[in-house]
């Protein structure tokens, strides 16, 4: 049931595409650089306010159940995309990603689900089930959009067929999913822990936890440059079409699904987590290589298979949830929400500027992606450094779980 209810979230999430958005509704296809900043800045104004609403409902999923988190934030999502389809100005734009921020803790709530039926062995395979079925989810997304996009429907009307869907989300969370939570093990909630500085002792006081962090955050720092330019990269320096554009990413989301669902699974029980973790750096290193040295629009098509990065933010998350309380996964997941967003924002708030910097002073746009190597290397050194013993101690009430 909780795969079906993933599979519809990510069919809502991918219908739009947020650069056709920026570039032709705002721009009119004719300042793909500035069309790059508008969007930089509603996703930073996004990320920002993520960071106050990952740990709210991280502590409101310890208190109240991950089903009714998961319906909130979904609720809250659906209103998002109603109210860009009837958007007229940057400024409700800007403030439609502004809520949307706040609700939008969907990863923490569905990784602590997850985490509330899986033994600790079983997280990061269960976790990559998750993704690769996101990840078909992101398919059918992009044929609706594609199909929507060839018959002429405009991108706001796009938003409303978006809102509808995350709203029959909210339907089936509502009469459908099963709580995952024993009632006893729900927690008094707590406002000192239901912010960000809460998130922050909490992550600090846990000697471990300190160890994965700068992890988590230098692998999004080193490995969503990518996402965040991609669409912009291509069609400045490549001119590459909507309709190609549509088919790499649709390209990407089946190899996503293949990495996340088969490889990831393989990995795990071959390699162990930490040499998987390696893994995904050294996928994330070479994608950001590629985008440097590509002289053509063409090769991405074959660079596509490097999307095996995104094992390592699920590996990530493994490490942690290998050593948190039973009763503390929905503040954990809360945390490492805020770290991850925090990194997000600061993300996608340097890579846009960098990107239009570069392009209209230097005709450079590769700089964003020389920035985003360095990250890797930096990641892959942090990696080899894991002690991976002390986090995977089997025990034996992991046995009990599915």
């Amino acid at each position: 049931m909780f795969f079906f209810l993933q599979l519809l979230k990510t069919i809502g999430l991918t219908t739009v595409s947020f650069a056709s958005f920026f570039t032709d509704d705002f721009y009119e296809g004719k300042n793909i650089p500035a069309a790059s900043e508008l969007f930089g800045l509603c996703e930073t104004a996004f990320y920002l306010l993520q960071l106050l609403g990952n740990p709210f409902f991280g502590v409101f999923s310890d208190r109240f159940g991950r089903k009714n988190s998961i319906l909130v934030i979904l609720l809250g999502g659906s209103l998002n995309w109603f109210i860009l389809s009837q958007s007229t100005t940057k400024i409700m734009v800007i403030f439609a990603r502004m809520m949307h921020g706040f609700c939008d803790s969907n990863s923490q709530a569905t990784a602590s689900y997850v985490s509330d039926i899986s033994s600790k062995q079983d997280f990061p395979k269960n976790m990559g089930l998750l993704q690769g079925t996101g990840g078909f989810g992101m398919i059918v997304g992009l044929i609706l959009g594609f199909i929507l996009n060839g018959v002429g429907l405009s991108n706001r009307n796009m938003f409303f067929v978006a809102a509808t869907i995350l709203g029959f989300n909210a339907f089936y969370v509502y009469f459908i999913l099963p709580e995952s939570m024993k009632t006893a093990k729900l927690k008094r909630f707590d406002w000192a822990k239901a912010n960000p500085l809460g998130s922050i002792k909490f992550i600090y006081n846990n000697k471990k936890f300190r160890r994965m962090f700068p992890i988590l955050y230098f692998n999004i720092i080193g490995g969503t440059c990518g996402i965040i330019l991609l669409q912009f990269y291509l069609r400045y320096k490549h001119k590459m079409s909507e309709k190609l554009i549509y088919i790499l990413l649709f390209e990407a989301a089946i190899l996503q699904i293949f990495a996340m669902a088969v490889l990831l699974r393989l990995s795990i029980k071959k390699k162990g987590n930490k040499r998987t973790l390696i893994d995904g750096f050294l996928a994330q290193l070479g994608l950001n290589i590629c985008c440097i040295i590509a002289p053509k629009g063409w090769m991405f098509f074959f660079f596509i298979p490097l999307v095996y990065q995104f094992v390592a933010f699920t590996i990530i998350q493994s490490f942690f949830q290998a050593v948190v309380k039973e009763n503390e996964k929905g503040m954990l997941f809360g945390a490492l929400s805020l770290g991850s967003n925090f990194a997000h924002t600061c993300a996608k708030f340097m890579y846009p500027r960098i990107f239009s910097f570069s392009t209209r002073n230097f005709d450079f746009p590769e700089l964003p992606f020389i920035i985003a190597l360095f990250f890797s290397f930096v990641n892959l050194y942090l990696a080899s450094k894991i002690p991976e013993q002390e986090y995977f101690e089997k025990k034996d009430d992991d046995q009990d779980k599915i």
